[in-house]
């Protein structure tokens, strides 16, 4: 068997560890291509996330002086005021900016379950639960699929109040220590709405009907009945009617009130029911922006808690995603 001179086995090996070179090579090469192609787009992307974050800032910024401005012309606070016209999508460099504001306090304040001050400070504050309950009553009736009992009330004052001692129906830390993943119950004001995921007995899909009418404020407040939903009026008192409400709704669209004794009074009049004046008023402190950003392939949401107070305006909480 004839053997191939050694110059060209030689020539065969050189040729083979040539090609082996050339393949590694474009092998390294199409991957630092594509590396720096992956990189490129992840710093477009934080690029167009930080651009995003500071417009929504932006807007921030905006609705805070809208809201300074106003509290300088107005003692009251309505769904007429400019603070409550939404911002329509606004071009800006490389995307848009839009949003809007909400009164906070046209929501049900969850903290005023407890009573915050005085010698009862700690206890529920049983006026503010029978308002909580008519609420998941109403919301129930307008939901049918839901079934929110009246007793979740005393289930969320539980997640609030100090002590360790159940209300009927409720659940303190015994109840949720006994779930397959155990936990105790906040014992203190919440902090977030969405803490009412964590309330024995609450779902998610009942969590969400709440969300809209509920708030979670530093301190206790009064109902603005010139920006509060129509099914925030309803759970006021048990003689409130779905007609009365829409009623009044209609009415402070035409003129809102101007004090809280004027609602009362109108109640009283027109409909005989006693309301207590201390419940509700016509301006209110807190306030949610909602800032929505789009710039290039990245999308934003940036909701603000704001406080107007102290002739200021200031920043208690951010946060993307759900209020």
């Amino acid at each position: 068997m004839n053997r191939p001179p050694p110059q060209h086995r030689q020539r065969g090996v050189a040729l083979i560890t040539a090609l082996l070179i050339a393949a590694l090579v474009t092998v390294a090469a199409v991957a630092m291509v594509s590396r720096q192609q992956l990189d490129i787009r992840r710093t477009g992307n934080m690029l167009e996330a930080d651009q995003a974050y500071l417009y929504a800032l932006g807007a921030e910024t905006l609705a805070a002086q809208v809201l300074k401005e106003d509290k300088k012309l107005t003692q009251t606070d309505s769904l007429q005021d400019v603070w409550a016209q939404p911002l329509p999508p606004t071009l800006v460099e490389g995307g848009s900016i839009g949003g809007g504001m909400e009164d906070l306090q046209g929501r049900f304040n969850l903290n005023n379950l407890v009573i915050s001050g005085g010698k009862d400070a700690g206890k529920p504050d049983q006026v503010q639960v029978k308002i909580l309950q008519r609420l998941l009553n109403q919301i129930s009736v307008a939901q049918e699929k839901l079934n929110l009992s009246p007793f979740l009330a005393n289930r969320i004052t539980d997640w609030i109040d100090a002590d360790l001692n159940s209300l009927a129906d409720g659940a303190e830390d015994l109840d949720y220590l006994g779930l397959e993943v155990p936990y105790r119950a906040a014992n203190r004001p919440m902090a977030s709405p969405s803490e009412l995921a964590a309330v024995l007995g609450l779902s998610l899909e009942e969590v969400s009907a709440l969300m809209p009418f509920v708030a979670a404020l530093p301190e206790p407040t009064a109902i603005n009945i010139n920006t509060a939903p129509e099914m925030v009026l309803l759970s006021l008192h048990e003689e409130i009617t779905p007609r009365i409400a829409n009623e009044l709704a209609e009415l402070r669209l035409e003129s809102p009130f101007e004090t809280a004794d004027a609602f009362v009074k109108k109640l009283k009049d027109d409909y005989e029911i006693t309301l207590d004046p201390t419940l509700v008023s016509v301006s209110s402190e807190y306030f949610l922006v909602s800032s929505d950003a789009s710039i290039g392939r990245t999308s934003l949401r940036l909701y603000s808690l704001l406080a107007r107070k102290d002739n200021g305006i200031h920043v208690l909480s951010r946060g993307s995603g759900a209020f």
